[in-house]
């Protein structure tokens, strides 16, 4: 296994955290897993240019969408890009009931095991599921609304033989979290006390182990004769990010399989406050140097031609600021 002594006179990659003289790995394989609609189809060509730009390693990325979205996605594929159907994912029947063009192109499932799913409560079930169909070692998760502004190498992601694995950094009371309904749902579908302290897990580009994402849908399945999606069933309020984040820190061995970082590789706009095109460019300009790509969620209703803009900073100048 090709291993790389990161040492101290690495400029770049010392300011993403990585500690002095860790192991980071070459030979790993990582799946980006992207699901995606044909409302956010503009942002997710977007997010395609920047990875074959700025992206390096070991890396294949797959774009998840349902099935009336794939003829207009199928042309992103090539030799490191794949497009996944929804439904062949997920295991058990998941009946598409209607497609809603008048809404960006959102569709509503039902399933026995599952229960009613609509849009985005449906991608948080495919990461969990896509690790069941996948064979790299690691999955990184990042939405169609975001892009890459600095170079990066997937090798960072594994110090040490350990994976990375993005909490808060402070640990407070389930009812304390940005969003305690999530955090309960998360707590209660694990069985974890819920006055107990814990961290967020949340950010717009994660990092799993995909061993360990099994694992997570052999816990769920527990209680449901090994059908983990029915552990989301009449719960739309979940979050998977929390979910995994759970289980690892508190029903796995963390320490022998995760590295724990609170530094965001994503800077986000999660606000649905609208951003002028000054604000969009100060916002692409001041990222931390352990910042590597950019989130502005869809419905803040920022041109895609003004964040292309920045991305095409990146490829005439070397890099934005």
């Amino acid at each position: 296994m090709p291993l790389a002594l990161q040492s101290s006179q690495c400029s770049v990659c010392g300011k993403r955290g990585l500690v002095e003289g860790a192991l980071i790995d070459s030979a790993k394989a990582w799946a980006f897993v992207t699901p995606s609609y044909t409302g956010d189809y503009q942002r997710c060509v977007l997010l395609c240019r920047s990875m074959d730009a700025l992206l390096s390693g070991n890396w294949t990325h797959y774009i998840v969408v349902d099935r009336p979205h794939l003829a207009m996605f199928r042309h992103l594929q090539g030799p490191r890009r794949h497009v996944l159907v929804t439904d062949d994912i997920l295991p058990g029947k998941m009946r598409l009931l209607f497609h809603m063009p008048f809404a960006g192109g959102r569709s509503v499932w039902w399933s026995k095991t599952a229960g009613l799913s609509i849009g985005w409560h449906l991608q948080q079930m495919v990461k969990i599921g896509i690790a069941s169909q996948l064979s790299e070692d690691g999955l990184a998760y990042c939405d169609s609304d975001t892009f890459f502004l600095k170079p990066f190498d997937v090798a960072e992601l594994i110090q040490n033989n350990k994976f990375r694995l993005y909490h808060s950094g402070v640990a407070t009371q389930a009812t304390s979290t940005p969003n305690p309904a999530y955090t309960r749902a998360a707590l209660e579908m694990l069985d974890l006390p819920l006055d107990g302290s814990y961290y967020g897990y949340v950010d717009n580009f994660i990092t799993w182990r995909r061993q360990s994402a099994i694992e997570l849908q052999m816990r769920l399945g527990e209680k449901h004769d090994g059908q983990w999606q029915r552990a989301f069933r009449n719960r739309l309020r979940v979050s998977e990010y929390n979910l995994y984040g759970l289980y690892v820190d508190n029903l796995s061995q963390a320490e022998t399989t995760h590295f724990h970082t609170a530094q965001l590789l994503c800077k986000t706009h999660w606000s649905r406050e609208s951003m002028t095109p000054e604000k969009v460019v100060a916002f692409c300009q001041g990222l931390a140097p352990h910042q590597v790509m950019v989130g502005i969620q869809s419905f803040a209703g920022v041109d895609v031609a003004l964040l292309s803009q920045q991305f095409e900073k990146v490829l005439n100048k070397g890099q934005l600021a």
